[in-house]
């Protein structure tokens, strides 16, 4: 305990004045007996007792009133976490996640939130140094405001909205304590206020989890304070994700997608209702049931009459939280395709016989037919995939086919005939695909038949019905192959169908971009697949799929930034449309013949579009599904989440933050004042002593 008028002490003397006068009272006088009263003595002896008793109450009383009046004018306090009258400095984290928008019996968790941290501003004195740093913004330094002037910053508290970026406490916490350790101040302090999400307090572990691995060096004795609103309901439902079933989309055909929803939840919810928009308009609807804690998934069935882009959105109805009622996402519509063929000899025939065979399609397929020579100086601008049956050694070609795939091109790639040319293995291994270790070639009219089909692969989904299994397909197949290429595949090819000799058929992204890889010439005298009916099927999808993959969608969530890569030159800027129509220029970096756009800002919920004219790409931004989840850590939780990031454990506090919390909070900090118990004391000591000294009087008349 400390006094902080440690002066007003030396007043204990007074405490003595009520002993002096007692002893003084204690003078003895002659006594002079009369016989009268001589039977009279017993009594004045046992009334005397009692007088001298309550002498000593009275004396007991004074003076303890006296020294608790003393003591409460020297203000006794309890020690606090802040040191003294020392000058603070404080970072004040405002969580304003999409979490917060869930209400409690208090009503909106942000407004509470608010409240709190404006009163709490107003407790800090001129002279200190206070940041304000939001949640959302964590990451970027620029955004957290600083100043010695601490209640200028109520209106920025004021004014404050709720984000839809999650941003993390753990950033918040980074940016805290590297804005502390630039700080001379003694006191060194964090408060955290918000819903305290359980999954906020979950080191990362790899990609997952929030914010970056941790704080940096933490300045000794900083202080870090956790203010956590009352818990909501946790009944939060969400759609959280989206997926295209078949990643080819041609107009006038039936698509579908598959939307998954969470009951993050204890209740069940029943008849769900899930509605499925296109380009504004409603076109499906389905019901679902939700146990609780379960994930369901929903298919929804549309078809386009237009090409290009479209966005959809998925919603359910209203609950907990409104930002992840609502799933964003886009596709690309096909209905022309630009098609090089780069070929030398007669087997040219069976490609573009099969790329224009007549299908239930109304794609229009485009086809340019070059040389290997020609390819190299070819322009590649809007062409969507380059199909290769033929090769030109040297660095040149290799080149610029792996860039025109790295920027977002599609490939069809077959092999050689063995000994013809080594660009292809060099290709395959230059797209991180696989490595070519020989050519297999039958002796004896032997061959090699397709021995495994990934049937349930998005390459084929639509071309195989559901109900039929690998072992079919191969018999229906009855394909014969007397030469290939023997390729390693690498950890990042997908293998589609193979041999006993490896890969037949196989694909993998590449940069932007998407490539397949058939292991065989296309001729019939390395195999018979080219005559088969199956081959124009596996040639346009290959090409509709790599084509896809150049204008697939981006998916990301709100707050995060996006590279976008165009491979066609000449482009100066490029206009990004928001989801309220709001235009703003970037400017991109070039890489080698490529322009490379870095998109920040994309805080709002909704389909950005980046457009020069035509459409570039679409971006959807969602709400990360990790906001849904309104469970909050407990203190031991807490507590444990800072001992591994540095924290001291006394240095710790996790508080309510209600109507009291500030009041609470301030006297942690600064301890707590003991005048008014001690003033208090001495009006007790006194209202007694009138008390017992009007019994002593009382006594004395009797």
């Amino acid at each position: 305990m400390t006094f902080l008028n440690g002066f007003v002490l030396f007043g204990l003397v007074a405490a003595v004045v009520p002993i002096l006068i007692h002893l003084l009272q204690l003078k003895k006088l002659r006594q002079v007996d009369f016989s009268s009263i001589r039977f009279l003595k017993e009594i004045q002896h046992a009334s005397a007792k009692r007088v001298k008793l309550r002498d000593y109450l009275l004396l007991l009383l004074r003076t303890l009133a006296i020294a608790s009046l003393v003591v409460a004018f020297a203000r006794p306090a309890l020690n606090g976490t802040a040191s003294g009258d020392s000058k603070s400095s404080s970072v004040v984290i405002i969580d304003n996640s999409p979490s917060t928008s869930a209400r409690n019996e208090y009503g909106e968790i942000f407004s509470q939130i608010k409240s709190v941290a404006s009163q709490l501003i107003n407790t800090f004195r001129a002279g200190d140094d206070v940041s304000l740093v939001f949640t959302s913004r964590a990451a970027d330094p620029s955004r957290i405001l600083s100043t010695i002037d601490p209640r200028s910053l109520s209106t920025n508290v004021t004014r404050a909205e709720r984000s839809d970026v999650s941003g993390s406490y753990l950033s918040a916490i980074d940016a805290a304590v590297g804005k502390l350790g630039s700080s001379n101040y003694l006191n060194k302090e964090i408060y955290v206020i918000g819903d305290l999400q359980k999954d906020e307090f979950t080191l990362p572990s790899g990609n997952s989890g929030r914010g970056a691995a941790g704080p940096r060096n933490i300045p000794p004795g900083t202080m870090i304070f956790f203010l956590g609103t009352p818990a909501s309901p946790n009944d939060n439902l969400s759609v959280s994700n989206v997926k295209l079933m078949n990643p080819v989309v041609e107009i006038n055909t039936p698509s579908d997608v598959q939307a998954t929803l969470t009951n993050n939840g204890g209740a069940g919810k029943s008849g769900v209702v899930v509605s499925l928009y296109l380009d504004d308009r409603k076109v499906a609807q389905s019901v679902a049931d939700m146990p609780p804690g379960s994930s369901r998934t929903v298919d929804l069935a549309f078809s386009v009459l237009s090409s290009g882009y479209h966005t959809g959105v998925i919603q359910i109805d209203d609950n907990s939280i409104q930002s992840d009622n609502r799933y964003y996402f886009s596709f690309y519509a096909i209905q022309r395709l630009k098609v090089v063929l780069v070929t030398s000899d007669s087997a040219s025939d069976f490609v573009l016989s099969a790329a224009h065979a007549t299908m239930d399609t109304s794609t229009v397929i485009d086809t340019k037919v070059v040389t290997p020579g020609q390819f190299v100086y070819t322009n590649l601008s809007g062409a969507d995939v380059v199909i290769v049956e033929s090769y030109l050694d040297g660095q040149n070609f290799r080149q610029k086919l792996v860039q025109f795939v790295r920027d977002g091109g599609g490939a069809l790639l077959f092999a050689p005939v063995a000994g013809q040319s080594a660009a292809f293995g060099e290709i395959t291994s230059a797209m991180n695909l696989g490595r070519v270790s020989k050519y297999f070639t039958t002796v004896g009219g032997s061959f090699l038949s397709i021995d495994r089909i990934d049937a349930g692969d998005n390459f084929f989904h639509g071309i195989f019905s559901t109900k039929q299994s690998a072992d079919q397909i191969k018999n229906q197949l009855v394909t014969k192959v007397f030469e290939c290429a023997q390729i390693e595949p690498s950890p990042f090819a997908h293998v589609l169908m193979s041999t006993s000799s490896g890969p037949f058929l196989m694909g993998g992204e590449v940069g932007s971009g998407f490539t397949l890889v058939v292991a065989s010439p296309a001729d019939t005298g390395s195999s018979n697949f080219s005559e088969s009916p199956f081959f124009p099927v596996v040639i346009q999808r290959a090409m509709f799929y790599s084509a896809a993959v150049r204008h697939k969608p981006i998916q990301v969530y709100a707050g995060e930034p996006v590279d976008y890569r165009y491979s066609l030159g000449g482009i100066k800027s490029a206009i990004l449309i928001s989801p309220d129509r709001t235009k703003t220029e970037i400017v991109p970096q070039y890489v080698g013949a490529g322009a490379e756009f870095v998109i920040t800002g994309l805080d709002r919920l909704g389909t950005y579009t980046l457009a020069n004219g035509d459409t570039l790409c679409e971006i959807s931004v969602n709400v990360d599904p990790r906001e849904s989840d309104l469970s909050q850590a407990t203190k031991s939780e807490i507590a444990a989440y800072m001992r591994k990031l540095g924290f001291r454990e006394k240095d710790v506090f996790v508080l309510n933050a209600d109507k009291n919390a500030v009041s609470n909070l301030d006297k942690l900090r600064r301890g707590e004042d003991l005048s008014s118990f001690f003033a208090g004391a001495a009006l007790f000591f006194l209202v007694l002593e009138i008390f017992v000294s009007r019994m002593k009087t009382f006594d004395r008349t009797a």
